[in-house]
């Protein structure tokens, strides 16, 4: 039996992957500070910051998932160094490491087709912190210490991703018919349907050892726009839009709105990710159609 680590197995992105692994027969662990790690998954308490004793707890380990989560407001403290030390606890581990990438390292004035040959031109604070990210994954991979992963996704939505931005404010209402827009109606933008993120990220595990020692892919997801949400999930949902005032008056009395002012601009550029190399790696890439991705919300 394999065994998969994932870190954050109790954020929205952990759970589902850790489920995801559980339903096909890995043995899953979870890092955990204090507590249990999730139902079928096995807690491992541990320091992240001690690979060491994270590699002691674990025993064997295959894949090590990263699925850490930093608040917004403390990207520019502390997102580097967690990300240092999960990739320590893979290193020490032996294991393959996957990273869930995002769209922020393309900047606002990234092309409307992102694949995994678009060239890094971060305009944000976190945007330059992705790049960072990724190139010291990349050089531990290129120095032979530490073979990666990235699966870049967009925007995440539905299973249990309570915090994204559908659910928080997008599709918050939409059981009563409407969909809000922190930006533009026709302006395309990048979702996940976690689920099926989740499937495609079990997937690359299954055959990774046919892959190389730094790999780079994108889960295309759903590329669309607040029209298409809206027609998608019925014929009655309505479209109103945020003004973006609103953000800057939360923004005095919430940093976590503060912190999202920057990365505005995803809702006017658009932009969509771009991948054919996925498929011919995994198979058919799981794709939940988009009208029963949002029924799900309901």
């Amino acid at each position: 039996m394999k065994s998969v680590l994932v870190l954050g197995a109790r954020g929205g992105i952990g759970q589902a992957v850790a489920q995801a692994f559980r339903q096909v027969g890995w043995r899953v662990l979870g890092l955990v500070r204090s507590g249990e790690a999730g139902e079928g998954i096995a807690p491992i308490r541990a320091s992240l910051f001690d690979a060491a004793g994270v590699a002691q707890a674990c025993g064997p380990v295959d894949i090590v998932f990263n699925g850490l989560n930093v608040p917004y407001p403390v990207w520019s403290t502390q997102a580097l160094p967690l990300y240092e030390a999960a990739a320590d606890v893979a290193q020490v581990l032996g294991a393959r490491h996957i990273y869930p990438g995002s769209v922020y390292n393309f900047g606002a004035r990234m092309p409307q087709d992102l694949t995994p040959q678009t060239p890094f031109a971060p305009t944000t604070v976190k945007g330059r912190i992705r790049v960072a990210i990724e190139a010291m994954l990349r050089e531990r991979a290129e120095a032979g210490r530490l073979k990666t992963i990235v699966v870049r996704a967009g925007d995440v939505f539905g299973g249990v991703a309570k915090n994204s931005w559908m659910q928080q404010l997008v599709a918050k209402d939409l059981a009563q018919g409407k969909i809000v827009s922190p930006g533009g109606y026709d302006v395309m933008h990048a979702w996940a349907y976690l689920p099926d993120l989740a499937q495609a990220v079990v997937r690359l595990a299954g055959v990774e050892a046919q892959l190389g020692a730094y790999e780079v892919f994108h889960f295309e997801g759903h590329n669309a726009t607040m029209r298409d949400l809206a027609r998608a999930a019925g014929p009655k949902v309505k479209l109103s839009r945020m003004p973006r005032f609103v953000f800057s008056v939360m923004g005095l009395f919430d940093p976590f709105m503060k912190a999202t002012i920057e990365m505005l601009y995803l809702w006017d550029v658009p932009h969509g990710l771009k991948d054919d190399r996925l498929a011919e790696v995994i198979g058919p890439v799981p794709h939940t159609p988009l009208d029963q991705a949002l029924t799900s919300l309901t």
